[in-house]
């Protein structure tokens, strides 16, 4: 039904997929009876005893009342200011005007460019805010990622005048909704942090496998052109770090020798463990490396103003390490398919098992790092963007693969390889897909 929804806005407008499928009571109530049944199932196969599990699934629950909250209380739109008029009204999203019980006024605009460029660095408006409830004059600073919060309203630059004596802010009142999704955020870290700590848990049970080694030539050999690789990736990767001013986090080139150095890493810190790795990341790397060449880019340049935010690294940072995991079981899902033994398809199932844990752990977290940094930068922390949507949906896809005791097909080697090579697809429409067909606010991504 997600999938389905951004090819109807790509056909047909956001405020077509927003009415026929987003905001339809369809796909509300058929959220509430997933987070419903998820709570049941949770009591009945006694989830309670295991207190991450439990409240690992419980934050998401949280999450989808803190949306809910939101679209049935919250209030958004837009609000004009022209230097020097104080200003106390705004539009919302229907067109009707708003009346703020404080008042603001423009005091001054300017765009700050980048060093011997004309490309702008920030948009910066400075307000005074004027409360006669208490007699106060403050005055502000808004820009892209500094939003101004007072009251329960949030005021984030928007645009602009053309004669740069006027500022457009978007402005937001959520403040039951949004304190209910953070709360679930909140919950969710904690307890994909205590996970990992849990007796007995699934990621636990799958680390004790081991694959087969290779022989001590064939191990030194894959070590070295592993060491190799990496260092010339790293030298890549600084030396355009250095000549840009910002880390490898936008455009197809820097992102893709990210994700080759990704693997590489992970190559030496798994080899023991996980001798499968090494010959399988030296395809991911190679694949990755060959995307990156033929994308026709060089390392972006001066990045636009809404991107120069700390969460810029760590939000692809998380994407880019589970993209590269989820790439890895893909693979073994090729190697368990050819494999005809069925100890070895075993094996090497557990050994994606447990790669898959930390990889879809990881993914959750970039994704909702990313919804807190929508929530910075455009005063909303889920739009159903078509980025946002399949990450959503690559995200429930894989963690489908780590729920076999609910899904007891998973328990089956050769049908969770399968699934595992069916699955790289979301990723592939995710990265690739979103980026050349569909669009959206992330295109540039």
């Amino acid at each position: 039904m997600m999938a389905a929804a951004t090819v109807i806005e790509r056909l047909y407008g956001t405020d077509t997929a927003l009415s026929i499928v987003y905001h339809s009571p369809i796909f509300i109530v058929l959220w509430a009876v997933a987070a419903i049944s998820g709570v049941w199932l949770l009591i009945r196969h006694g989830t309670i005893r295991k207190p991450a599990t439990f409240f690992l699934h419980i934050s998401f629950v949280l999450i989808l009342a803190g949306a809910l909250i939101t679209m049935l209380t919250g209030k958004s739109g837009m609000m004009e200011l022209r230097r020097g008029l104080v200003t106390t009204q705004w539009s919302s999203e229907k067109g009707f005007r708003q009346n703020l019980p404080f008042s603001l006024q423009l005091k001054e605009f300017n765009i700050e460019y980048y060093p011997e460029s004309h490309d702008p660095s920030d948009y910066i408006s400075k307000v005074v805010l004027k409360d006669s409830r208490n007699d106060t004059e403050t005055e502000c600073t808004i820009s892209m990622n500094n939003i101004l919060k007072y009251d329960g309203y949030r005021f984030y630059q928007s645009s602009y005048d053309d004669d740069l004596r006027g500022s457009v802010l978007a402005v937001s009142h959520d403040p039951w909704g949004v304190g209910v999704t953070y709360t679930g955020y909140i919950l969710l870290l904690i307890s994909l942090a205590g996970f990992f700590f849990q007796k007995n848990s699934g990621f636990r049970t799958a680390l004790k496998a081991r694959g087969q080694g290779f022989s001590k030539p064939v191990r030194i050999v894959m070590l070295v052109l592993n060491i190799m690789l990496l260092c010339y990736l790293t030298y890549v990767i600084g030396r355009n770090w250095y000549r840009s001013g910002h880390g490898p986090f936008v455009g197809t080139y820097s992102v893709m020798m990210l994700m080759a150095w990704l693997v590489t890493v992970a190559m030496i810190l798994l080899r023991r463990r996980m001798p499968v790795i090494q010959p399988l990341g030296f395809v991911l790397a190679g694949f990755s490396i060959l995307v990156a060449s033929i994308s026709h880019t060089g390392p972006e340049g001066n990045l636009v103003p809404v991107l120069r935010s700390p969460l810029l690294g760590v939000h692809v940072l998380c994407m880019m390490v589970s993209y590269t995991l989820l790439g890895l079981t893909a693979l073994i899902g090729v190697v368990g398919l050819i494999k005809r033994d069925s100890n070895a398809q075993t094996m090497l199932r557990d050994v994606s098992l447990t790669i898959l844990y930390p990889a879809v752990f990881i993914l959750t977290i970039g994704t909702f790092i990313g919804a807190v940094w929508a929530n910075i930068s455009w005063g909303s922390y889920w739009s159903w963007d078509p980025k946002e949507t399949w990450a959503l949906i690559t995200m429930l896809v894989y963690s489908a693969m780590l729920h076999s005791s609910v899904m007891s097909r998973f328990n089956r080697p050769r049908f969770f390889h399968t699934y595992a090579i069916l699955a790289i697809l979301t990723v592939l429409i995710t990265y690739f897909g979103v980026n050349l067909l569909l669009g959206g606010m992330h295109s540039y991504a």
